[in-house]
């Protein structure tokens, strides 16, 4: 037992030493650790379980793998993924990816011989409710977006017309008789 919690520190220990700053998007991390260990042993990512946050990049995954469960520590900075199996300290892959700033997703090319599969894996950051809005506003058609512009105008143009018209009937009463 100690010896496998000596093991694990030294392997958390190197997957840090890369001394590169961590990512700032976690749930994109979590999202690329399981696509890469699923295409790493050729499991669908589905079965590929996120255990917890080691370090600031480095997390634990686990899968039923060989008929045992298997753990694999993922880290990822910003530009490349590692992983690393607890068990099997055989499997150990540095992974390059490409990270799209203005989507915030991250873009993978990794196959493995095993594995069929090998279409890129695209992992998304979550959007802020500022982003959700704007990609709302900005996936209408543009002459929804100009009709309602020109109601918003015509309403407004209604609005200052009756404030004007009550205005100069206030003025147009003669003042009472005294």
């Amino acid at each position: 037992m100690r010896r496998i919690i000596i093991a694990f520190l030294i392997l958390a220990a190197g997957l840090a030493a890369t001394n590169a700053p961590a990512s700032e998007f976690q749930d994109m991390d979590i999202c690329l650790g399981k696509a890469v260990v699923a295409r790493a042993i050729c499991k669908d990512p589905l079965e590929v379980n996120f255990v917890a946050r080691v370090k600031d990049d480095i997390y634990l995954f686990s899968v039923f793998y060989a008929r045992q469960e298997a753990r694999f520590l993922v880290g990822v900075t910003d530009k490349t993924i590692r992983v690393q199996g607890k068990e099997f300290l055989k499997l150990t892959k540095t992974i390059p990816y490409h990270f799209d700033a203005d989507a915030k997703c991250a873009v993978v090319n990794f196959s493995s011989p095993e594995c069929p599969n090998s279409e890129p894996i695209v992992c998304c950051s979550e959007k802020t409710t500022e982003e959700k809005l704007d990609d709302k506003f900005w996936g209408r058609p543009i002459p929804d977006l100009l009709d309602e512009d020109l109601r918003r105008a015509l309403e407004e143009y209604e609005q200052d017309q009756g404030a004007q018209e009550g205005d100069n009937a206030t003025e147009a009463q003669p003042a009472p008789a005294q």
